[in-house]
C-alpha cells in the first residue's frame, strides 16, 4: 500500500490579504512531483501530499482541505475516477479541485470540468501559473466565506442569526435523535425591551442587547449550546444533554449573568435591571416529533413567563406521550 509521502507543515509568512493558512491537498502518484507543488507554495500554505486516489480520498474527508491540487493518470484509480467520490460526498463537494496533469487533449480538459473541476493545468507547467491560480481560488474561497458570514451572522450582535438557526437546529435535532440523546429547545426573551429603548434610547439598546446576547452566549458556549439572534429582543438556543449538564442550574446561570450586568432598567416591572424570560424544553426526538412542534411548546412555557413574573425561567421536559396530548 501507497503511503503519503509526508505532510509539509507550512506556515503563512507571506499573507497576500488571505484571513487563515490554508490547506492543499496534492495527489499524484509521483514523489517527484509532489515535491515540486509543496516548494511552489512553501511559505504561504500548509500542503499535505498523497501518492494514491484512495489515501487522497481518505484525506480528504479526515482534513476537509480548502483545494485540492489532482493528477489524472494514477495507478489502481484515476484522478477522474476520484473526483467522482469527492463530488458525490456531501461534507467535501464543496472543496475545488484543480487538476495538474500531463493529459494535454481538449476532451480531457472538457471531461475534467465537466466533472467538477475548477481549473485544469497542464504539464509541464509554469511555477507562477499554478501559483497564480491556486491564489484565485483561494481568494473565490474567502469571500464565498465572508458573504457566507455576512448571510449568517446578525451584525449587531455577531450571534448567528435566524437562517443559520434553520440549518444548525435541524443538523442538531438529527444529531440528537441519531444517538438517541434528549436536547433542550428554547427562547429567550428581554423583558420590557420596547420600554427600555423607550426611556433610553436605541443606541443604549443596542448596547444593551449586545452585552446580554454575550453573556448568554458565553454560558452556554461552556455547555456545548447556542445561542442565536432571531428577533429584536428574541434569542432562540439549543443544548445538549450528558450527565455533567444540570439544565435547570444552566438556564438559571443564563438569568444571573444578565442580572449580573446591571443594566439598570427603571421601566422595567419585572427587575430594577434588564432581565430576561426563558421558555425551555428538553425532548428525545423522534420522527413522530416534529422540532417546529418543539419550538411552539418552548413559546407557550415562554409566553406563561411572561404573562406572569418574567425574569424566570419555564423548563419541562417531555415525552412523546406527553406531546400528542398537548397537540
Amino acid at each position: 500500500m501507497n503511503k503519503p509521502v509526508t505532510n509539509y507543515e507550512i506556515t503563512d509568512t507571506n499573507r497576500r490579504g488571505f484571513d487563515k493558512v490554508y490547506t492543499l491537498l496534492c495527489i499524484d502518484d509521483e514523489s517527484a512531483n509532489l515535491k515540486i507543488l509543496a516548494s511552489i507554495f512553501k511559505g504561504h500554505y500548509k500542503v499535505v501530499v498523497c501518492k494514491s486516489a484512495a489515501q487522497g480520498l481518505i484525506k480528504a474527508l479526515e482534513l476537509v482541505p480548502d483545494l485540492i491540487l489532482l493528477d489524472v493518470l494514477m495507478p489502481n484509480e484515476s484522478g477522474f475516477e476520484l473526483i467522482s467520490q469527492l463530488k458525490s460526498r456531501t461534507e467535501i463537494s464543496h472543496i475545488p479541485v484543480i487538476f495538474i496533469t500531463g493529459l494535454q487533449s481538449a476532451d480531457d480538459e472538457e471531461r475534467g470540468l465537466t466533472l467538477g473541476a475548477c481549473d485544469y493545468i497542464q504539464k509541464p507547467f509554469s511555477y507562477g501559473i499554478v501559483r497564480a491560480r491556486v491564489n484565485t481560488q483561494l481568494e473565490l474561497i474567502r469571500q464565498r466565506k465572508l458573504l457566507e458570514k455576512f448571510a449568517h451572522f446578525d451584525s449587531l450582535t455577531e450571534l448567528p442569526n435566524r437562517r443559520k438557526w434553520q440549518t444548525d437546529s435541524i443538523e442538531q435535532w438529527a444529531l440528537a435523535k441519531e444517538n438517541q440523546q434528549p436536547i433542550v429547545l428554547g427562547i429567550i426573551d428581554i423583558d420590557f425591551f420596547k420600554q427600555f429603548n423607550d426611556c433610553y434610547g436605541h443606541l443604549q439598546g443596542d448596547i444593551a442587547l449586545r452585552k446580554i446576547a454575550n453573556a448568554i452566549n458565553r454560558v452556554l458556549f461552556n455547555y456545548l449550546g447556542k445561542v442565536y439572534r432571531c428577533g429584536g429582543e428574541e434569542f432562540y438556543f439549543y443544548l445538549p444533554t450528558n450527565k455533567k449538564n444540570d439544565i435547570r442550574s444552566i438556564l438559571a446561570e443564563c438569568l444571573e449573568c444578565v442580572s449580573e450586568l446591571e443594566i439598570q432598567h427603571k421601566s422595567s416591572m419585572a427587575s430594577t435591571h434588564t432581565s430576561v424570560s426563558i421558555g425551555a424544553i428538553q425532548v428525545l426526538p423522534t420522527n413522530e416529533t416534529p422540532l417546529n412542534q418543539i419550538m411552539n411548546l418552548a413559546d407557550e412555557k415562554l409566553y406563561q413567563v411572561k404573562n406572569t413574573t418574567r425574569n424566570a425561567v419555564y423548563f419541562d421536559i417531555y415525552s412523546p406521550e406527553k406531546i400528542t396530548k398537548q397537540s
